[in-house]
């Protein structure tokens, strides 16, 4: 089967689309000379201690989801980032990357991890726990496109890098719909100026579930009803 595009640019409405990608990365900026308050610690349940992967979006690093990390620790969990470097598409590296973060959290607590993933790097955390279950307790994605292509504005970026993208995982492209074997918390905008809102809905059934919240695409990783969300699922579903 060939492969599936991973991107196509919205040819059908190119105004509309650039002017929704310029709005959002406004928001980023703004977001970024001055964060939102993050809800009160004492306000969310407490974590249990276990490790949180962070994986960043397309084209950002940890610099893009700091504060989540940041706060993520401070309410009880030991939440780290990727390290160093940008997410430039799924790269054999960058693929492996993910799963070495993974392994070295898992036997670090010597319990199961949950992966965030803002936008692209939610597609890492999905693929990684259906590769690898028994290392996973939960999955939470922010604005992770699901149904290919994908008509973004980020497409002609995205065209450009392909040629580094690993061809193990565009070959997944038609299957990546399909929910990880764990929880699956998939939150959502209809804000989001970077992908189609419907394009990240997951298919709902009891382990699996859509969560709308009021947010641009480049800052969901800081939106405080995101963040209530996360802390609500992550102590709902406490790691053995």
């Amino acid at each position: 089967m060939p492969n599936v595009p991973l991107t196509a640019f919205p040819t059908d409405r190119p105004l509309g689309a650039a002017y929704g990608a310029l709005m959002d990365i406004s928001s980023f900026v703004a977001c970024t000379l001055r964060p939102p308050c993050p809800p009160p610690s004492e306000n969310v349940p407490p974590g249990d201690g276990h490790a949180v992967l962070v994986f960043p979006g397309f084209l950002t690093g940890d610099w893009a989801t700091k504060e989540l990390i940041a706060w993520l620790g401070k309410i009880g969990y030991d939440a780290r980032g990727w390290g160093r470097g940008s997410n430039w598409g799924p790269s054999a590296t960058a693929l492996k990357k993910c799963e070495v973060l993974l392994d070295e959290a898992s036997e670090r607590s010597g319990r199961k991890v949950t992966l965030i993933g803002r936008s692209l790097g939610g597609l890492y955390a999905r693929e990684l726990a259906k590769d690898h279950p028994e290392k996973v307790v939960r999955v939470v994605t922010l604005g992770t496109p699901l149904k290919f292509p994908i008509a973004t504005p980020l497409s002609p970026f995205a065209d450009a890098l392909s040629g580094n993208f690993d061809p193990v995982f565009l070959k997944r492209a038609n299957d990546l719909t399909r929910n990880p074997p764990v929880p699956v918390t998939a939150i959502y905008s209809r804000k989001d100026g970077i992908v189609p809102w419907k394009a990240c809905l997951v298919d709902e059934s009891p382990t699996a579930e859509n969560i709308e919240i009021d947010s641009p695409h480049t800052i969901m990783g800081a939106n405080p009803q995101a963040m209530r969300v996360i802390a609500e699922r992550l102590a709902a579903t406490q790691a053995r």
